[in-house]
């Protein structure tokens, strides 16, 4: 068999819009419909690989732009198995372009999309290319704690405690005394047999907390028996993480906000987090969110992926998680996303808290065909309703 030679790259667009019924809410917005930017890389046999660029791709029209007048040149013609050259070749040469953000995401998706071209040309599945499972089943939680209203918010988690989850997630931030009111009442009504986790997003909100406000309130938090507080400070703030790690005892994970190893190398090596949280569609691809899980792991240090978006993220990151030794539990969104669900080839089995993964399909594990592309046509203009921009801060 003759050399396989990249060819052409395509960048597809999805939009899943949410009925008003199927609407779901954060503190800081109301979400309108799901997007996906996939790229799609093909060969000279006919092999192609399929990849995602995060999930909010900031301005999605971009980034085909963006490949059709950069990246492409620097693969077409090149090698899909020489991924870490092409790697370094695609960082090396956006250095200008900035190393946090737009760049590094779209080098994410492609990546991606260069393992499962290598995955289907090996016909094996791409965690036997990482250095083969780790597990069999992987622990989940139920990514969910959507509603601003309480009485909803609580009929939710109980739903979710009910269908096996032994680990529920929540949103806070916006309102720190009451989120750790909101808290308790959710840890009151689940009871302490179950692991919670609050998502602070950053505080989801325009005007963030600052350290002050985010340790008075993973103070009120410590009585819920947390098993992470999730970004309570703005991600570049890497002292007030450090600072507030040494003087809380609830682990704080982040990291869906950080980019590439040498992002994750000073919040790592200064402890400022317990539980880092790659994304293998933000922070560099799949082999670089390996590198990040490889540098955690010489800290004594876990690691929990962000996972948000289509089934290509859902899949690339599933496959980190199996070859991952310190992979700890597994993000698993509840809100209704047929952007995930239908480009699954095989659906994962869900049972008592645990998935059971699809084995031995070729590459990722996911397929994306022409009905599929029709069926969920982009949508142009805003995912998110969100209200009027504050330079006030919580407290």
């Amino acid at each position: 068999m003759s050399e396989l030679v990249i060819t052409n790259i395509e960048t597809i667009r999805l939009s899943y819009r949410y009925s008003e019924e199927e609407r779901w809410q954060c503190p800081g917005w109301t979400t309108l419909q799901r997007n996906a930017t996939l790229v799609r890389i093909w060969t000279n046999k006919g092999l192609h690989g399929i990849g995602e660029v995060s999930e909010d791709s900031c301005i999605p029209q971009s980034v085909s732009s963006i490949i059709d007048e950069h990246f492409r040149a620097m693969l077409i013609g090149e090698n899909p198995f020489d991924i870490e050259k092409l790697w370094r070749k695609m960082f090396v040469r956006s250095l200008h372009w900035g190393r946090k953000g737009g760049a590094i995401k779209i080098i994410s998706g492609l990546e991606i999309a260069l393992w499962d071209i290598v995955g289907k040309a090996l016909n094996r599945p791409v965690y036997d290319l990482l250095g083969g499972v780790c597990r069999d089943r992987v622990r989940v939680y139920a990514s969910a704690g959507m509603s601003n209203e309480e009485n909803e918010l609580i009929e939710e988690m109980l739903r979710h405690k009910e269908e096996g989850y032994t680990a529920l997630k929540m949103r806070i931030g916006g309102n720190p005394r009451g989120d750790v009111e909101k808290v308790r009442k959710v840890r009151d009504a689940i009871g302490r047999d179950i692991d919670l986790m609050a998502d602070a997003g950053m505080s989801y909100v325009d005007a963030t907390w600052d350290f002050n406000t985010a340790l008075r309130v993973a103070r009120g938090l410590e009585p819920a028996d947390l098993f992470w507080l999730e970004e309570p400070l703005i991600n570049d703030d890497i002292d007030g993480y450090a600072r507030l790690a040494s003087e809380i005892d609830i682990p704080i994970a982040a990291g869906e906000n950080e980019y590439t190893k040498y992002g994750f190398k000073e919040l790592i090596a200064r402890r400022a987090v317990d539980i880092v949280q790659p994304d293998a569609t933000r922070s560099g691809g799949i082999m670089e969110c390996k590198k990040i899980a490889a540098i955690a792991d010489a800290f004594q240090m876990r690691m929990a992926p962000h996972i948000f978006t289509s089934g290509v993220s859902l899949m690339a990151n599933l496959h980190l998680i199996v070859s991952s030794p310190n992979a700890i539990i597994m993000e698993y969104d509840r809100t209704i996303n047929p952007l995930r669900d239908e480009l699954l080839v095989e659906p994962l089995k869900y049972e008592n808290g645990f998935v059971t993964f699809p084995k031995g399909i070729p590459g990722l594990g996911v397929n994306l065909t022409d009905e599929l592309i029709e069926k969920f046509k982009f949508i142009p203009g805003e995912i998110l309703s969100k209200g009027p921009f504050t330079c006030d801060h919580a407290f």
